[in-house]
Formats: C-alpha cells, sequence, structure tokens
C-alpha cells in the first residue's frame, strides 16, 4: 500500500483493515477512530485499495444492536468508482452474519458539498433519516439574523445578563458544580475554558448565581458555536434573551458573513432558534438502515 494517487482502471480491492495496514488507511480514517483502533477498542475497519494504493476506509463499532459507523471517507481522486457502496455492502454481509446485531447507523454533519452528497447516497444504499425530535445543530449567519430584523425585537430588558468575561471564576466555577448536580447539558469544554469565547459566552444571573448560561466556541465545523445552553428557569423570555444577546455581541464584533452554529434541544428552542433566524439551516443527520434478517 502507499499513498493515494491518480485513478487507473484496475478494479478496487477490499479487506478488513489490521494492525498492518494501518499506517497506510490511518490518513483516511477520521482521528476518533484511528485513536480507538489504537486503544484496542473493539471497531471494524474496512478499506479499499487500487494497484496497491488505499484510497478509501471505513470503521464502527457495535452499540446495542446497531453497528455505529464512525468513519467514512473515499480520497477524491478515487470517488464516483462505487468504493464507498462496495464497503457498505460488505459490512452489510459481515453484520448479517450477527445474530444479535439488526442494523448500520451514520451520523454526520455538513460542512459542505461532501458531506451534501452524502444524504442521497445513503437513499440509495437503503438508509433512512431518523427524526431528530428537534435535536439538532442548525446553522445560520449573523446577516440572516440582522435582516429578519430579530436584534431589534423586544427581550426581558430587566434580566441581569452578563458576559463570562465579567463574571468570577468562582461564580462559574460553582455553575459547572451546579450543572453536574442537576444532570444539566454541559459543553465538552468547561465553563472555565479558555477555549470559550468569553465575550459572547453569557449568563443569567438571579440572586448572586447563575440561573441559566449560553456557552460558545468554535468547535463545530471551526464557525461560531453555541456549545452550552442550559436554563434553569423555564421561562421562554430568559432563553430567548441569552440568545438575542449572544447573537447580538457576535454581530456587533464579527462579520455580516459569520456563520453560527447552535444546537437545538427540543421543539421550544427549535423555535425560537427559527425566530432569531428564519432561514436557519439544519446541518445535522443521522441515518439507519435495518439489516434484512
Amino acid at each position: 500500500m502507499g499513498q493515494t494517487r491518480r485513478i487507473s482502471d484496475a478494479p478496487l480491492q477490499l479487506g478488513c483493515i489490521g494492525e498492518e495496514q494501518m499506517p497506510y488507511f490511518s490518513s483516511l480514517l477520521l482521528p476518533d477512530a484511528v485513536a480507538a483502533i489504537e486503544r484496542g477498542e473493539p471497531v471494524t475497519a474496512i478499506g479499499i485499495a487500487q494497484e496497491e494504493v488505499a484510497c478509501g476506509a471505513l470503521a464502527g463499532y457495535v452499540e446495542n444492536g446497531c453497528f455505529q459507523v464512525i468513519s467514512l471517507y473515499v480520497a477524491p481522486d478515487y470517488r464516483h468508482l462505487g468504493g464507498a457502496r462496495l464497503m457498505i455492502s460488505q459490512l452489510e454481509e459481515l453484520l448479517m452474519e450477527e445474530s444479535d446485531i439488526w442494523s448500520m447507523e451514520i451520523s454526520f454533519t455538513e460542512t459542505g458539498q461532501e458531506e451534501e452528497s452524502l444524504a442521497p447516497f445513503l437513499a440509495s444504499m437503503g438508509f433512512v433519516a431518523e427524526d431528530d425530535r428537534g435535536q439538532n445543530i442548525y446553522t445560520f449567519t449573523l446577516e440572516e439574523v440582522t435582516q429578519a430584523k430579530a436584534l431589534s425585537r423586544p427581550a426581558g430588558k430587566s434580566l441581569k445578563i452578563r458576559p463570562f468575561s465579567k463574571l468570577s471564576e468562582d461564580m462559574l466555577r460553582a455553575a459547572q458544580k451546579r450543572g453536574i448536580a442537576l444532570g444539566s447539558p454541559l459543553p465538552e469544554r468547561t465553563l472555565l475554558s479558555e477555549q470559550l469565547d468569553r465575550e459572547l459566552s453569557h449568563a443569567f444571573i438571579k440572586d448572586g448565581r447563575v440561573e441559566a448560561y449560553a456557552a460558545v466556541d468554535d468547535s463545530c465545523c471551526g464557525v461560531l458555536t453555541l456549545c452550552g445552553l442550559w436554563v434553569g428557569d423555564p421561562s421562554p423570555v430568559v432563553l430567548y434573551s441569552l440568545l438575542k444577546t449572544v447573537i447580538g455581541r457576535a454581530a456587533e464584533l464579527y462579520p455580516p458573513q459569520t456563520r453560527v452554529a447552535v444546537q437545538a434541544v427540543n421543539n421550544q428552542s427549535l423555535k425560537l432558534i427559527r425566530g432569531l433566524a428564519p432561514g436557519a439551516k439544519k446541518v445535522s443527520f443521522t441515518y439507519r438502515h435495518w439489516l434484512p434478517k
């Protein structure tokens, strides 16, 4: 095996990726998949090659009777040759031999044309889109929010909403501990993380403590990302005011074409996102294929 190069008329070769083949296929797998394999976790990996040149790879693992595809990629020069179809078909044959595996699932976030073409491909392979029940990642530009005049709509003016940069570390640390105790959704990075944008991340303060927060970083596709949202007070006014404050501040600090990613956690938060940015686009998808057993 070697590095990818231009294609020829030679047929694609298909096989499982073992320890010896990993050096040739690692660049075709997502870092999380490579790390899992290197840790010795039970990851199944399949690769395709042409004339001893590694040109595509698939990897995943079994969880609760479903094979979770965590990495699927074919090098650009080798696309439209049926390589991805070949790998998924081979995976299906392998899974059909296992009586306790009933489906395959793949989740992905659209970051460009490459992911946009994945949905119709999966549909052609018998995958069906799962209902996200309002839980998804939506993106929009700051210009779209401004044009929708969402920032001019009234919010809870009397609410005490402050950026993280104005809060003490003790207050943020207490909010982190309280969030863990209550089982509230927390960003992967802590509320004290230097990776958070402390000017855009805001909290609602009540009786001297954080009762709600919206944390922002750039973890999704390299764009401004609302990576953590928690509202202890279920009032829609608090949630709307937080989102409006964060996006309004972003519009002051960043160019109009700056893209923002927001995680909707339920239909209520989705409704608020749509209110702020009517043209918000869903970019995260999960497709499932039931094995014919």
